[in-house]
């Protein structure tokens, strides 16, 4: 007898892997490559980061929908521009695949000499995954614990305070601006190689505060002993319910975006494996969830809406960077 109920998530998996087996009319060697091989995540930053631990989440599962190994492979530098252009010259068997942000697809591409991707051309937009702010987090020897007496302090200062975010027009170093042309507060940029790095300059004296994104910062900031005394975000975020928001306070947010992408000109057998294992990593309630309960404001958009986003917001993010980067420099 028929029925419409949904197959269990064994079945269903076992059903996505051998659809991605059937053979086609070319590629076959590509996707069986694929198909038996290890799949590569690449994530243009460090370990440890907001980027980073929603790519693991992301890697365990597409593991599990395929039924594969996924690797989590790090590629820092440049302000995530390395990475970047790794996933952009990246094979194209299907066999590699990349977590990217605005901060670098757009900030990156306009800023940097050594961006070699470009964002309409050399990638195969698979989703947007969602956004998340970055927490503002003040040092403790600040003395500090508010928003409204951080910013005060900061615009009497004889000397510029620093603030440092993961690098030149990413999310966070456009709030900084953002303070510093707007809201009177006198600050100076310092781009960081790493967010231990941050933490320990908030702790040794030599940074004042320092815009982490808030997946990061719900972990590190407590441990840490330094208060978050803001989010980037158009509205507070679950996980932070006294900390106010820049939207509620100034209408205007800063957020990273973060998709999930492979290198352009994708195999098609490659392609026919993958999608349908995306689509059941957007759809299925409990990864969602755990990116959510990670920090991220989960969106799950795929198909021809992911390239009107990317063009949107690239249009977006070039306008604030040419109204509010205060180094107006390239690396």
């Amino acid at each position: 007898m028929a029925t419409d109920a949904p197959l269990p998530a064994p079945a269903r998996r076992r059903l996505l892997a051998l659809l991605g087996a059937l053979p086609l009319a070319r590629g076959a060697g590509a996707q069986a490559r694929t198909a038996a091989g290890t799949l590569r995540l690449i994530v243009p930053a460090p370990a440890g980061g907001s980027s980073d631990r929603i790519a693991r989440i992301v890697a365990a599962a597409l593991a599990g929908i395929l039924e594969t190994t996924v690797d989590v492979d790090n590629v820092p530098g440049n302000a995530g521009v390395t990475g970047t252009n790794a996933i952009a010259g990246g094979a194209t068997d299907g066999s590699l695949l990349g977590i990217v942000s605005n901060s670098t697809i757009v900030g990156g591409r306009l800023l940097s000499r050594s961006a070699r991707f470009n964002p309409g051309e050399d990638f195969e937009w698979l989703a947007i995954l969602g956004t998340y702010p970055n927490a503002m987090v003040v040092s403790a020897r600040s003395g500090q614990r508010t928003l409204a007496g951080w910013l005060a302090e900061a615009r009497r200062a004889p000397a510029p305070l620093t603030y440092g975010s993961f690098g030149t027009g990413s999310a966070g170093h456009l709030a900084g601006a953002y303070l510093r042309y707007e809201k009177d507060a006198r600050l100076v940029h310092r781009t960081l190689h790493t967010l231990n790095d941050g933490y320990a300059q908030l702790a040794d004296g030599t940074l004042d505060v320092l815009f982490d994104g808030v997946p990061n910062a719900l972990a590190e900031a407590p441990r840490s002993g330094n208060p978050i005394v803001a989010v980037t975000s158009e509205r507070r975020v679950e996980a932070l319910p006294d900390v106010p928001a820049f939207g509620e306070l100034w209408r205007e947010s800063f957020v990273v975006w973060l998709a999930l992408v492979a290198p352009k000109r994708l195999d098609p057998n490659a392609y026919l494996r993958l999608a349908p294992a995306v689509g059941v990593l957007l759809s299925e309630p409990r990864h969602a969830a755990e990116m959510r309960a990670a920090g991220l404001a989960f969106t799950g958009l795929s198909g021809r809406g992911t390239t009107a986003f990317v063009d949107r917001e690239f249009l977006r993010i070039a306008k604030l960077i040419a109204r509010l980067n205060d180094e107006g420099v390239r690396d």
